[in-house]
């Protein structure tokens, strides 16, 4: 999808968004339509294109900067710029990119931007009606504003980890999802004729607003929540069972005694006698034995016919071969130069609004440090030249030849 179709086509964004919240924020700007410029360095490239996973080959462009599928995949329909911010003609070079923008991400830790002289304040007196975007582990203020975040330390603050697991990534979509929601606001709020917005958006508070099933009991004088076998509360049985196959669930969920008597006529046991306080437990034994003889797609389609929830518990190739998600366009196929072809998530927001898939990936380190100059501040490429001799940004050689791995530190960073 090119940024000139979708809702947001003709607003600009310039983001310096890193891992997942800042860059999966910024590309669902890019999938509305926005046309929105990633921020980097050959100095210090985007953390994901490093991403160490032991299943994932060593790819590095032909420049020396190594890349990744999940960078490809969470940067995708992004262009790449690349900025030295280490150097003042750098950050008066971005400063300069500020004035043709609408939007700024960053997800740095509190007090970078400023100390770059790049703060809200500065940027907001260049490009009076901007809207700029912190994404921060606590926010702006408060006792641990300087604290460094990552979703799963986050996770630690909220609970999650205690109640649930290890893994907060989640918190990373959920902040990047409000972020989006408070810049589409911040937008046209500033399209009315509203002053420039800072919006400070603490991925903690974000992850707290969806945790309101763990939190409203004990808050309101109720039991503290604990960790239970899969029960749906005000349900007469619920819970997974184990099928054929290799950790192969269903999920079932009996709502009331209708579901109880259809239950039974199922398993071909006899139904309880009411007030028959062993009757959930013999439900339960029965259903476990008659599970363990289907593989998960047989049983459910057995119980929904017998007109009772019933799901499978699916694993990821489960959700690869989903016919709901194949019929709604819920993956795309991509071409990356480097990474190869690959076939990735769809936009939830494109696909509900009709919308073409983005097919482009997340681009080379700085291959659109040219064309962005060029299209937004009216650069000469003589004008470039001059800013790339004086290290404020940088493009790949044009004539590109594939690197050894060994060499990517050396090549990555020559000027």
């Amino acid at each position: 999808m090119s940024s000139e179709s979708g809702p947001l086509a003709g607003l600009r964004v310039i983001s310096f968004g890193t891992f997942v919240v800042g860059n999966v924020c910024a590309t669902m700007l890019s999938d509305l339509g926005a046309e929105v410029a990633k921020v980097e360095s050959p100095r210090r490239p985007e953390a994901l294109r490093s991403y160490f996973s032991l299943d994932h080959p060593n790819i590095h462009e032909p420049s020396g900067i190594r890349t990744t599928n999940m960078f490809a995949s969470l940067t995708s329909g992004q262009r790449s710029v690349s900025l030295n911010m280490d150097v003042e003609s750098g950050r008066a070079l971005f400063r300069r990119l500020v004035a043709a923008v609408d939007v700024v991400v960053e997800n740095f830790s509190p007090g970078q931007m400023d100390r770059w002289g790049c703060g809200f304040e500065t940027l907001s007196r260049r490009r009076p009606g901007l809207v700029m975007a912190s994404l921060t582990g606590y926010g702006q203020s408060g006792r641990r504003a300087k604290y460094r975040a990552y979703a799963s330390n986050i996770a630690n603050y909220l609970g999650l980890a205690s109640s649930w697991a290890f893994d907060g990534t989640h918190f990373d979509f959920v902040g990047a999802h409000h972020a989006v929601s408070a810049i589409l606001g911040a937008v046209e709020s500033v399209r009315q004729g509203g002053p420039a917005v800072h919006i400070d958006l603490a991925q903690a508070e974000t992850g707290a607003a969806v945790m309101a099933p763990l939190y409203l009991a004990s808050m309101n004088g109720g039991a503290a929540w604990s960790q239970a076998p899969n029960a749906v509360p005000g349900s007469a049985l619920s819970g997974v069972f184990c099928c054929l196959g290799e950790d192969a669930w269903v999920a079932v969920e009996l709502e009331d005694a209708a579901d109880v008597a259809a239950a039974c006529a199922l398993l071909e046991i006899e139904e309880p006698e009411t007030g028959d306080a062993d009757a959930g437990n013999e439900i339960r034994s029965a259903l476990t034995a008659w599970c363990a003889t289907f593989t998960p797609y047989q049983a459910v389609v057995r119980l929904q016919r017998a007109g009772l929830a019933a799901a499978v518990v699916e694993n990821l190739e489960d959700l690869w071969r989903d016919p709901q998600l194949r019929s709604r366009g819920a993956y795309r196929d991509v071409f990356h130069p480097d990474v190869g072809s690959r076939e990735l998530p769809a936009s939830p927001d494109q696909v509900a609004l009709g919308l073409p898939r983005t097919t482009r990936p997340g681009a080379r380190l700085g291959a659109d440090t040219t064309a962005i100059l060029q299209a937004w501040l009216g650069f000469s490429e003589q004008d470039i030249d001059e800013l790339e001799h004086s290290d404020a940004c940088w493009h790949p050689p044009k004539q590109q030849h594939p690197t050894s791995p060994n060499s990517h530190d050396k090549i990555g960073i020559a000027r």
